[in-house]
């Protein structure tokens, strides 16, 4: 869910865009994801907890940089409850790139 949120967040802002945004949304069964971002020179980061409905907190951060025009790299990490911790690199090319 939390990788979702994220990508969801980096490809609806626009990874090009300078600026920077927050979000705050509850979840169907409350759950609350809080999460921040920015972009600036080609590069995006964001960040952000959800705390689920029995109060377990999950944190995660990542950032993406444009590598060619309509190709996007990126990295991800996740700390669950326990502290396990979850890494992933992506790498996203527009259609037709």
């Amino acid at each position: 869910m939390i990788v979702a949120a994220t990508a969801a967040l980096m490809l609806t802002v626009g990874p090009a865009e300078a600026g920077s945004w927050t979000t705050h949304w509850t979840g169907p069964r409350g759950g609350v994801y809080e999460g921040s971002g920015s972009c600036a020179n080609g590069a995006c980061q964001s960040s952000g907890t959800f705390t689920g409905p029995l109060g377990r907190v999950w944190r995660h951060n990542g950032n993406s940089h444009q590598v060619a025009p309509g190709e996007w790299a990126g990295e991800h990490s996740i700390v669950g409850p326990g502290g396990n911790t979850w890494q992933n690199s992506w790498t996203w090319h527009a259609a037709g790139k």
